[in-house]
């Protein structure tokens, strides 16, 4: 997992922090979080590294916790779909739906590489 710099500019407060972070290489991606030195206000990030150079990464900032709430609606989406399975069990033989197994982005590198991260979600 190659580790890699990230300068970041706290989006209340403006303090610059200097990161190293562990970044796994695509089609993993982590999630991390960012605290700010000056504030303590809380960024989160989810991180992949291009699988081709190793040498540069993207990113995805935001306040939400995004695979905490991506995986959330795709579990109350699979207990919706199992809900209506069960009640459906006497009067239909078979019921299925088609489930995405994972999120995923398509993402580009500067070394000309074109790859896909992912996020496992909840099966039935």
């Amino acid at each position: 997992m190659p580790k890699l710099p990230l300068k970041y500019f706290c989006y209340v407060c403006g303090q610059q922090n200097d990161l190293t972070l562990n970044i796994p290489v695509a089609p993993k991606m982590s999630r991390d979080e960012i605290t700010c030195s000056k504030c303590g206000d809380v960024t989160n990030l989810l991180l992949t590294s291009c699988p081709e150079c190793k040498e540069s990464f993207k990113y995805f900032l935001s306040d939400l916790d995004f695979p905490h709430e991506l995986t959330t609606l795709a579990d109350v989406y699979v207990k919706l779909i199992r809900g209506i399975k069960n009640s459906l069990s006497e009067v239909v033989e078979e019921f299925k739906v088609p489930l995405p197994k994972r999120w995923s982005v398509k993402l580009d590198c500067q070394c000309g590489k074109e790859y896909t991260a992912e996020i496992p979600l909840p099966q039935l």
